[in-house]
């Protein structure tokens, strides 16, 4: 039972996944109770790659019991998405720019990765950077925004967003960091308007006017006097 409930939750998260490829391994092992190992995660990786990764790495640690590569194209399969990964490919780093499949007859590689920023599909990012610079919504609030203005996203996955902006190690938005004030809402590190602190003349206790007292009272007895 407890297996069907995680490929279900893992089928989910492969129809919704719209973030970095760490993201997705990181999900993928919490639903297994394992501590993220993402070591060979690369930015470039499909989520095809991705799943066969963490599938070995799970499998290794006897978390998964079955064939990772029949494991992985059965989640694709379920969530209705295409498997362009060869059974059997070895996902090499970053800095080889190649696959290497296990039958040395058929050697492939694949095109470099395009260098420059990710493209982002969250159509609401800019939406999201807007409302954190007001700090007018709570975690709730940023994500009853953005659902209001994209109805047809899916609520789980703006959710995720909203807690990842809160995580450096997570969050799309680099350099610049988001807190929770008092209230509860998010707003961004470098727009909190620093409290204005008022500093006491230590010289001054309100009595300055004591003089000016006194000396209206001795000219008054000065003018008796006269």
């Amino acid at each position: 039972m407890r297996d069907r409930l995680r490929q279900r939750a893992i089928v989910s998260l492969l129809k919704t996944h719209d973030g970095p490829p760490t993201i997705l391994a990181t999900q993928i092992f919490f639903l297994f109770d394992e501590k993220p190992s993402l070591a060979g995660i690369t930015d470039n990786m499909t989520s095809e790659m991705v799943v066969v990764e963490v599938g070995k790495i799970l499998h290794s640690k006897q978390r998964l019991h079955e064939d990772v590569d029949s494991w992985a194209k059965e989640l694709f399969k379920q969530a209705g998405l295409p498997f362009n990964l060869t059974p059997g490919e070895i996902i090499v780093p970053v800095q080889s720019l190649s696959v290497v499949s296990s039958q040395p007859a058929t050697l492939k590689t694949v095109a470099p990765p395009i260098l420059g920023k990710r493209k982002t599909r969250r159509v609401y990012l800019e939406m999201a950077i807007r409302l954190l610079e007001r700090g007018s919504c709570t975690h709730k609030g940023l994500v009853d925004a953005i659902m209001k203005q994209y109805p047809k996203l899916n609520r789980e996955t703006v959710s995720t967003f909203a807690s990842d902006v809160q995580n450096p190690r997570y969050s799309p938005i680099k350099d610049r960091k988001v807190v929770k004030q008092a209230n509860g809402t998010l707003i961004f590190e470098d727009k909190i308007k620093p409290t204005l602190t008022v500093i006491e003349n230590p010289n001054f206790a309100g009595t300055e006017t004591k003089p000016a007292i006194e000396t209206g009272k001795k000219a008054s007895s000065s003018i008796g006097d006269v």
